[in-house]
């Protein structure tokens, strides 16, 4: 096993005068840094009173979050020794699909001893599924952020995980209203990132309990590829919008890549390929660009992968912890 965390600052960042609740910052937070690769696996986490302390919240708190890491597979519970960061570091959906099917079971059985038919509770799952997906389209969600790459990934994440459709808005555009709380009232949620919560908040203070601040990440797959770059790597930053490039590079800083960003453009100014991909190793580019509608891309795209060429997907995603948070508060909504 390994040390108790080493030099790592386990409450960094956790507030209770946050609107997220104390215990799922602290999923998000050992999440984050497992699956980033800031600690390792068998790292040992402090002990649910020391944390406690540390943050200034009673045990119960630490020891909801710690069952909830154990459960999606983020940490390994010894008992009488401690709770350590898992060797899967939380990348495997075994320990939520093993859950999903107990509850399940426990349904039909349930239904049985009612005496349903097989037949009458495959009925009655299909109805209730119908109203859900019913109850989903009908849900207003908006989504707010800097750039339209990241909020094509987080639609996309949330039709995956709840099959919510997104309003995206982009936040220059709701700066540049009139009236943002206007054009935000009708919505029954309102997504925006950790980074941008307080300028949504300033303006549309009145919308405060309507407002979800997710915490977004690169992909462990996007750090991963990320880390394979080296110093003489020579690479090209294809983007929608120039902060997508300018989060790209900060993230390459914050995990001490130096590659040498040769050129950058947009899709929007349809470069020519056989110009844009000479002489470098990698193109950096956000999911769902469509290269082959840029120019000379019969010619370009072949040539340059024959020739050892790559590219990397940059997925800039909500994190696991804020994801399930999110399910709760629109299945909470749906609910009322």
């Amino acid at each position: 096993r390994g040390n108790r965390g080493g030099t790592v600052d386990w409450g960094e960042g956790i507030s209770r005068s946050r609107d997220v609740p104390v215990y799922r910052q602290i999923i998000e937070r050992v999440t984050r840094l497992a699956r980033g690769g800031a600690v390792v696996a068998g790292e040992r986490l402090p002990t649910e009173r020391e944390l406690a302390e540390r943050i200034g919240v009673a045990r119960g708190t630490i020891t909801r979050a710690y069952e909830e890491l154990e459960r999606d597979g983020i940490v390994e519970v010894v008992r009488g020794s401690g709770t350590y960061i898992a060797q899967s570091g939380g990348q495997s959906n075994a320990g939520r699909k093993e859950r999903a099917m107990e509850l399940i079971d426990n349904t039909i059985r349930g239904m049985l001893e009612l005496e349903f038919s097989l037949e009458e509770i495959r009925t009655y799952v299909q109805v209730k599924l119908l109203e859900r997906e019913q109850q989903l389209r009908e849900f207003n969600l908006a989504g707010i952020d800097c750039n339209p790459e990241a909020m094509a990934i987080y639609e996309n994440q949330l039709l995956y995980v709840s099959r919510s459709w997104m309003h995206k808005i982009l936040l220059s555009e709701l700066k540049a209203h009139p009236t943002p709380e206007a054009l935000l009232h009708s919505f029954d949620l309102i997504l925006t990132t950790s980074t941008h919560y307080r300028e949504v908040l300033e303006l549309a203070p009145a919308l405060k309990e309507k407002i979800f601040q997710a915490a977004v990440s690169p992909s462990p797959d996007t750090i991963a590829s990320l880390a394979s770059l080296g110093r003489k790597s020579r690479i090209a930053l294809l983007t929608v919008s120039p902060r997508f490039a300018e989060i790209i590079e900060r993230k390459l800083g914050e995990l001490r890549l130096s590659p040498n960003i040769v050129r950058r453009a947009l899709v929007s100014d349809q470069p020519d390929l056989i110009e844009f991909l000479a002489d470098i190793d990698g193109v950096i580019i956000p999911p769902g660009v469509a290269l082959e509608q840029l120019p000379n891309h019969r010619a370009a795209l072949p040539r340059f992968k024959e020739g050892g060429g790559w590219f990397i997907e940059f997925t800039h995603q909500i994190e696991r912890g804020s994801l399930i948070y999110l399910e709760e508060r629109i299945s909470a909504l749906l609910t009322r």
